[in-house]
């Protein structure tokens, strides 16, 4: 019995030997496949992400389970050295030179690239620009410090995970504990809800310590993402990219033009149906994006009880 091995963008080999491990295989067709621990799975740096044809490919066995599971690898990353096949497979290898190499031995389980479905949240100061240039450096910091304090909290207490600060802005992750989306979705929103209150309280301090308030817009989106870390090895971050948080800070920045402080997408609608306690929708063409889409105002959430 024979089957094929493709190696996407490089070779393709008839495997005879059926007992041969993918990391075997692609020496005996000349693929200077990398294996730093010398095929043991003591190291990640075979490891390949199999394109096609996952079910002809064999179990993990015990060493390359528990390498896999300390990386968190998803079910089609495999490692080469370990990895056998029953059926025609293509796959394409993941260290390719030295500095991936340099790469893969120093990653953790949270650098390994995954695709989830997460509710993003994005929220931003209105005019904080004139705030800031009108007073004292002390005091521009010492408020943004305030700030994130009090809005950060309903962001932590609902399981969301802050990415980032982005001058007065903040992204914010939900749904990472959990593969339920309308969950995510739900405390995406009972954390902005939260935001606006804690911003009703730091108001009471910013009227009477600088003769100002603040308003603040929000925008959530939830959709496909990839979560990893990224950056120099020196200064890893934990981050979601992809077009859902770019439509996530379309939708923030459309809280100006629409006139309020809470905006969702359809797609939040349709997860969350009427638990959403729902302002006005208006349809938005967002920054960059192609079609209109209709957004939602949230004016609060209708809490299940425990058994509904």
């Amino acid at each position: 019995m024979s089957t094929r091995v493709e190696f996407d963008r490089e070779s393709t080999a008839e495997v005879t030997d059926l007992d041969q491990t993918l990391l075997e295989i692609a020496r005996a067709t000349g693929i200077p496949h990398i294996a730093a621990c010398g095929g043991n799975a003591r190291c990640s740096t075979c490891r390949v992400m199999i394109l096609d044809g996952l079910d002809n490919v064999a179990a993990r066995n015990p060493k390359e389970a528990k390498l896999a599971d300390r990386k968190g690898f998803e079910p089609q990353i495999r490692l080469a050295c370990q990895t056998k096949v029953t059926g025609p497979v293509r796959l394409r290898r993941l260290v390719i030179d030295e500095e991936d190499r340099k790469i893969a031995q120093s990653s953790g389980r949270k650098a390994t690239g995954k695709d989830r479905k997460l509710a993003i949240l994005f929220s931003d100061i209105r005019r904080f620009t004139s705030f800031a240039e009108s007073h004292l450096a002390y005091d521009v910091i010492h408020i943004l410090g305030r700030y994130f304090r009090k809005i950060g909290g309903p962001v932590l207490e609902h399981g969301g995970y802050i990415d980032k600060y982005m001058g007065d802005g903040i992204m914010a992750i939900f749904g990472l504990d959990s593969r339920d989306a309308a969950g995510a979705c739900r405390d995406a929103v009972r954390a902005g809800l939260g935001m606006l209150e804690e911003l009703d309280d730091l108001n009471i301090y910013l009227r009477e310590q600088f003769d100002t308030q603040f308003r603040i817009g929000i925008g959530v989106h939830v959709g496909p993402v990839i979560i990893g870390e990224m950056g120099h090895p020196k200064k890893m971050q934990f981050t979601a990219i992809g077009d859902t948080v770019n439509i996530a800070s379309r939708i923030e920045s459309a809280t100006k033009v629409v006139g309020c402080s809470m905006l969702v997408s359809a797609d939040v609608c349709k997860l969350l149906g009427d638990e959403l306690v729902q302002g006005r929708s208006q349809s938005v063409n967002l920054k960059g994006k192609t079609g209109a889409h209709v957004l939602t105002e949230v004016l609060g959430l209708n809490e299940r009880q425990p058994g509904q």
